[in-house]
């Protein structure tokens, strides 16, 4: 057979076997978008605890009856990822009659005072909703400008991350210059903390130095640490 009969006939396999799984994908989705055999009966969100479920609901904006195949699982997540307190969601179906909306909340792990009150922050540092009354028992950032990508939030939730209970449970507020990290202690101890370096060195030396009387505790150089009475 000469090769280029054999090149023609080759193609025109493909091309055949493309029309008719193209055809069998055509038959499938008007059997499924013209049949009721799968349509949303079903919309199961899951990972709530602090968002409210209505919302999430109204924003997902699909209504029972609908073809499940038209639903847009991308738009639906775009609105729902835009919820406060929603850090992020995954939109799937689950066939055939249900749509899953797996939402993961935003964490909050510091507060912050603004003119339109105290904000929960976030790990990223985003403060993304108002606190409730009365607030969690968080630490404050006590600098402007708290906003992810701003170094001093950056610096400040960092160190936070780094300290270890009960220690993080006894910081009242954190304070921030440049990189440099200041805690102050609800007992009104301060520490000088510097940049989120060299932490567990930090953490060893200040562990030792609050055992003793002070008003300010240094471990910005871990190598010289002081205490102020």
């Amino acid at each position: 057979m000469p090769t280029p009969y054999r090149r023609r006939r080759v193609a025109a396999v493909l091309v055949a076997a493309v029309v008719l799984l193209g055809g069998a994908g055509a038959g499938l989705y008007a059997l499924l978008f013209h049949t009721r055999l799968a349509d949303v009966e079903t919309i199961a969100i899951t990972g709530l605890t602090t968002v409210s479920e209505p919302a999430v609901r109204d924003a997902v904006a699909v209504v029972a009856g609908v073809p499940l195949i038209t639903v847009d699982t991308a738009g639906v997540a775009r609105r729902v990822a835009a919820v406060e307190g929603v850090a992020a969601v995954e939109v799937r179906r689950a066939w055939p009659h249900t749509l899953e909306v797996a939402v993961s909340e935003r964490v909050p792990v510091a507060l912050w005072q603004t003119r339109e009150g105290l904000l929960e922050v976030d790990a990223t540092g985003l403060p993304f909703r108002r606190a409730a009354e009365p607030p969690p028992a968080l630490p404050r950032l006590a600098f402007r400008g708290v906003a992810p990508g701003h170094p001093g939030t950056a610096a400040a939730l960092t160190v936070l991350r780094d300290l270890t209970e009960p220690l993080r449970g006894q910081v009242a507020t954190v304070d921030v210059a440049g990189s440099q990290v200041t805690l102050r202690l609800v007992d009104r101890r301060s520490v000088r903390w510097g940049d989120p370096d060299r932490a567990a060195e930090k953490l060893a030396v200040l562990g030792v130095l609050l055992t003793q009387r002070g008003t300010v505790y240094d471990v910005s150089s871990p190598d010289l640490p002081t205490v102020r009475r």
